[in-house]
């Protein structure tokens, strides 16, 4: 495709055919009076209505209706019925051309409008280049231009004219870009990024090639390897400041271009766009090694505790027997000394008579040696690993520039202690060395008879060094991830100007007004629900004397709907994954979401396109899969997948499967695409894979990862992310609500316990969502009201306090701030809420939103306690989500199901295949069951009313998901382009 064509063919389709819907043709197409004026001047009823549709067409979408072309018979239908014409005499519409260009220059001259011309191509080129130094996305340009060009009543030349506009001035812009970005750059710099393309001394590699190499497992030997990295790009003197010179998205996509390049390439093409590539690729590895080091000493760090854990886990075990034989020992010496007592005798003598008295001291040895420390702690092993500390802490503190917020300025200080001791080569630690962040189980170690131990302080200083980066009470210069508290929201000066507007949240932003509001509901909340219990007419739910119990929700599918499933299922086609992902692809353009990175042109390989997401989705590698699929090369497929799979286009892909499944008439039955539900799937780590993985003791005692997605009500699979083993799930379960690219309105959300918090609770309050989580032991959770509300009978051992509402009030504009940070897009959800999940309790922020998560929550459970439709909804969307878990694992089924990728980016890639995989199947079966559905009630066998709802699009039986994988069709598809069901003569072939 020439690089001037910024749009595919279903794209130029899309700009130039006139608006046929209804609300659209009555925007654009309704003709006024003087319209009609004009019109009727024609002779001839074909001329009237040709020259009216010319003149739609001109208004919108504002080019010339061409020889020959006839217009959508919705549009021509809605014009024709205005002139009181028959819509089918356009036919006979300018049989000489000359009629037809002789109407184009009236309309012109009427409406007032221009022809394009050589000036104006000019002018356009010029407003057009600060909308391309923003973005590089040729729809978005072409569409920025038609728009532009409607505005100043300018026809619309043809598309590849203004593709080619579009082309020259993206080019222009990113020349600019790529100036300001390397402007200032010294000779002696643009010489040092040069030479990172030449062999490194005594290695086969270039330089450029060995940074990249960062995905190492968390091991203090490999620590040095990210540090030395690290120092060789910070001495190439490329400032961080420069990449605020251009968008960041640019900058990051520049850096992702040189990436994917080769060195070679690099080395070849022109010095100002090699030194752009190399200087964004030089900022993104500098933040890059950064995060990787800092991630790699909390898991170090984490993996200390682990084993000193698991260590006095064993050493305690290992001794249990010896410790039961003192017990019983001592047991029976007790007994001795309690007998002698009671009758008077000689207790020294009563213990002889258990055992001889030498025997008796050396047991009481033993038994000191045997016995741990008072407070039952494995912090006392944690010196025996201090050697393997040495390994990475000294890089770390002399690596890094730490600063602080108040409340960790002594942290501080004794990293400042700690790093003047390593720099010196002193061992003793100086007089009078802070201690104000020493925690309580900290203190007998590091505060020994002695004066403080230094092994201690410094394992004490390291863990809160942890603790704080994850909280944000200390960052890190450089880094993207452990950055100042403030820089992830939205400036104080530009909030207090966006406040002197409506603020766009779900709720009342005058806090008197909201704890009014609230108040009033609580009461009336309570007073309902007390009633209900003590009439016992809460619906499942008893509630007396404080005790609350929830019966278990009875199974309502009924046998006429597992019937008709069963028979439905049975008419399904039987298809290849290879023949089912083609036949999706026809019917969304789902390949053409998967632009290529520089061009931003869609793949000419189709097939390879589809292949690579084929092997990412079963797991399979591009490898195995080019020896799997004959039609394709792994050197194809491993260029396709460098160039045009990336995490943007998996979620443009999946946005438009989900659309269109949502537009689906049987996915009505299943519900409205309002409601949605979330949950995490853990898979194994294997192979190189493991190293990364982290033990979740929730899933046994293998590593691994979880892919946490969420599913619509219409069992869409929307969004999906890959987290920790280990990760606490409820900070991500904004990110699906917020951050997808397709067309649903969540309204109603549902996670089982792991995705509940109070954060959580507090933030889709302020954002417009209502949650609704499955919570185990929910009688075991505390309730909280307003201060002053008087607490029901019913209520009293299930309310423990009142809100803080002095902390509300305290931090109400910093709330209302943090919301507006993430619904506009300055912060992630998931960042900030991990944040401040991590910050002490003491952080006023982390409280206030703590305090109203725990009023929304109170109020969400009063209401779950009198909906039974709420809890069915609820459960009824987790089971979704836990059926489509096992369709997930038959589609991931190659390599043992394991995730033996290293990289976090490659195992996104993993998710976003196998998510993509199931929304296509999914979408596949919803298409097919449909016509199964319209097929047996052709035959007579109608489902009952309510049967629909339960007949699940998440079978596969029928999908042959092995074997090698081919793109020819087996199966012929009928007149209406779809495969024929199966009958009763293919039962009788198959058995």
């Amino acid at each position: 495709m020439p690089h001037q064509e910024l749009l595919t063919q279903s794209q130029r389709l899309d700009l130039q055919t006139p608006a046929s819907d209804e609300r659209g043709m009555v925007r654009h197409y309704t003709l006024s009076p003087e319209d009609l004026a004009l019109i009727r001047r024609r002779r001839g009823n074909p001329n009237r209505l040709g020259f009216a549709l010319m003149l739609c067409y001109l208004r919108f979408p504002g080019r010339i209706l061409q020889q020959g072309e006839q217009p959508p018979a919705r549009v021509c239908a809605f014009v024709a019925e205005q002139l009181g014409l028959d819509a089918a005499q356009f036919e006979n519409y300018a049989e000489r051309d000359q009629t037809r260009r002789e109407h184009v220059l009236e309309i012109q001259a009427a409406l007032g409008l221009r022809p394009f011309t050589r000036t104006l191509y000019r002018e356009l080129a010029a407003w057009l280049l600060p909308t391309a130094l923003a973005t590089d996305h040729g729809p978005a340009l072409v569409a920025a231009l038609l728009e532009e060009l409607r505005a100043r009543r300018i026809v619309c030349p043809p598309l590849p004219a203004i593709e080619r506009l579009g082309g020259s001035v993206r080019a222009r812009a990113q020349r600019q870009l790529w100036r300001r970005l390397i402007e200032g750059l010294t000779d002696l710099q643009r010489q040092s990024l040069d030479q990172l393309l030449e062999i490194r001394p005594g290695g086969g590699q270039s330089t450029l090639a060995w940074l990249r190499q960062t995905a190492y497992a968390s091991t203090p030997g490999n620590f040095p390897k990210l540090i030395e990295r690290l120092t060789v790009v910070r001495a190439l003197g490329i400032e961080p400041e420069r990449a605020t010179r251009v968008h960041q998205n640019y900058w990051l996509k520049l850096a992702r271009e040189g990436a994917q390049s080769t060195v070679q390439h690099l080395a070849e093409i022109e010095p100002l766009r090699r030194h752009a590539t190399l200087t964004a690729q030089v900022l993104e590895l500098t933040a890059t090694l950064t995060d990787e080091a800092l991630n790699m000493f909390e898991h170090l760090v984490g993996k200390l505790f682990k084993k000193s854990e698991r260590a006095h886990a064993e050493q305690f075990h290992a001794s249990g027997k010896s410790i039961n034989e003192k017990v019983r020992l001592y047991a029976r010496i007790g007994q001795a000394l309690i007998e002698a007592r009671s009758s008077g005798g000689d207790v020294f003598a009563a213990i002889e008579a258990v055992l001889p008295w030498p025997k008796f001291e050396s047991t009481v040895a033993e038994a000191k040696t045997l016995a741990q420390p008072e407070e039952f702690d494995f912090l006392a092993l944690l010196d025996e690993r201090y050697s393997s500390v040495r390994k990475f802490a000294p890089l770390l503190l002399e690596h890094f520039e730490f600063h602080a917020a108040p409340s960790a300025a002594e942290l501080l200080q004794a990293l400042k202690v700690l790093r003047d001791l390593n720099a010196s080569g002193k061992r003793t630690l100086p007089e009078n060395v802070p201690t104000g962040f020493v925690k309580p189980r900290w203190r007998p170690h590091v505060f020994a008879s002695s004066g403080i131990d230094r092994h201690f302080y410094e394992l004490c200083t390291l863990a809160e060094l942890r603790d704080r980066l994850r909280a944000g009470d200390i960052w890190v210069t450089g880094s993207r991830q452990y950055r100042d508290f403030e820089t992830y929201l939205i400036p104080a000066a530009a909030f207090t100007v966006m406040q002197k507007e409506p603020l766009p949240l779900d709720i009342e932003t005058h806090l008197p007004s909201y704890l009014a509001e609230c108040r009033q509901r609580l009461e009336d909340n309570l007073t309902t629900v007390a009633a209900k219990a003590r009439e016992n007419t809460l619906p499942d739910v008893t509630l007396a004397d404080g005790d609350l119990r929830i019966a278990p929700l009875r199974r309502n599918t009924p046998e006429s709907a597992e019937a008709f499933a069963e028979k439905a299922y049975a008419l399904m086609p039987h298809v290849k994954i290879t023949e089912l992902l083609a036949e999706v692809d026809q019917w969304t353009n789902l390949v053409d979401r998967f632009l290529h990175l520089r061009t931003q042109s869609p793949p000419k390989n189709r097939q390879a396109l589809l292949t690579a997401v084929l092997a990412d989705g079963i797991n399979l590698g591009l490898t195995r899969m080019a020896e799997a699929c004959r039609e394709t090369t792994w050197r194809q497929l491993s260029w396709t997948a460098d160039w045009h799979v990336r995490e943007e286009c998996y979620a443009q892909a999946l946005a438009s499967l989900i659309d269109v499944q949502h537009r689906q008439p049987l996915a009505a039955h299943w519900g409205g695409g309002t409601t949605s539900s979330s949950d995490a799937q853990f898979f194994r780590a294997g192979g190189r894979g493991e190293a990364g993985g982290m033990v979740n003791l929730h899933y046994g005692q293998d590593p691994g990862v979880k892919f946490y997605t969420h599913l619509s009500d219409q069992f869409g699979p929307f969004h999906t992310k890959v987290i920790a083993a280990t990760a606490n799930e409820a900070p991500y379960v904004l990110d699906g609500l917020l951050y997808h690219r397709s067309s649903l309105v969540i309204n109603e959300h549902y996670t089982d316990t792991g995705g509940f918090s109070d954060h959580v609770f507090a933030m889709c309050r302020l954002l417009g969502f209502r949650f609704a989580p499955r919570i185990r032991d929910l009688n075991e959770k505390r309730l909280y009201l307003l201060p002053g509300i008087t607490v029901p009978p019913e209520f009293a051992s299930l309310v423990t306090g009142a809100i803080d509402v002095r902390a509300l009030s305290n931090n109400w504009v910093e709330l209302l701030r943090l919301a507006m940070s993430i619904k506009t897009g300055t912060v992630t959800a998931s960042v900030i809420l991990r944040k401040l999940a991590a910050y002490p309790r003491q952080n006023a922020l982390a409280v206030a939103l703590r305090e109203l998560g725990k009023l929304e929550r109170t109020f969400f459970t009063l209401q779950w306690l009198q909906d039974p439709q709420l809890r069915r909804r609820s459960h009824v969307g987790l089971n979704k989500g836990e059926q489509q878990n096992a369709l997930r694992r038959a589609v991931f089924f190659n390599r043992l199901g394991e995730i033996r990728d290293r990289s976090y980016e490659n195992q996104l890639h993993r998710a976003s295949g196998l998510n993509l995989l199931v929304a296509a199947i999914i979408l596949w079966n919803t298409t097919y069951l449909q016509r199964v559905v319209d097929h047996l009630s052709k035959q007579g066998h109608h489902p009952e009313p309510g049967d629909l709802a339960h007949l699940s699009p998440l079978g596969w039986e029928h999908i042959n998901l092995t074997g090698d994988y081919h793109w020819e069709t087996s199966l012929t598809p009928g007149p209406d382009q779809f495969r024929p069901l199966r009958t009763r003569s293919d039962f009788a072939a198959a058995a």
